[in-house]
């Protein structure tokens, strides 16, 4: 039995709006393109973004939104992620090292679907918790 369904409002192409963009640690991308499709049973995340000076980053990952942790392959930040479809328009992401929880994400759906809020926060290398904001538009 598929969890995701193809009229799930969180898939597509999302544009980041940088002007939007409210960051506590680091620096907001100037540019970025969040992609988040489907095989019916998990999410697939693919995050591509140019900073201020022109370098270009990407990630991927991918998920069953059922909230339990699994391996993560990208072991340089963390070991296990969990994703949780909280409400029809909260999708959350949680990323763990040692079974100690290093980040949470959450996509919050807005404006009938047209606009994506993306919060993220942790604790940083240094110890001192923060939390990123970034808003996206539906392509």
């Amino acid at each position: 039995m598929a969890l995701i369904s193809d009229d799930d409002p969180f898939l597509g192409a999302w544009e980041l709006l940088p002007e939007s963009s409210e960051y506590e640690l680091g620096d907001p991308p100037a540019q970025g393109l969040y992609t988040i499709s489907s095989d019916g049973d998990r999410y697939h995340f693919e995050i591509a973004w140019k900073t201020a000076d022109g370098q270009r980053f990407e990630s991927e990952f991918s998920g069953i939104p059922d909230g339990r942790p699994y391996a993560y392959e990208d072991s340089r930040v963390a070991d296990a992620l969990s994703l949780t479809r909280v409400d029809e328009s909260s999708l959350d992401s949680e990323s763990f090292r040692a079974g100690v929880r290093l980040a949470h994400a959450r996509r919050a759906l807005m404006e009938d679907g047209r606009m994506m809020r993306v919060t993220q926060s942790g604790q940083a290398p240094g110890g001192e918790t923060f939390q990123n904001i970034s808003y996206y538009r539906k392509l």
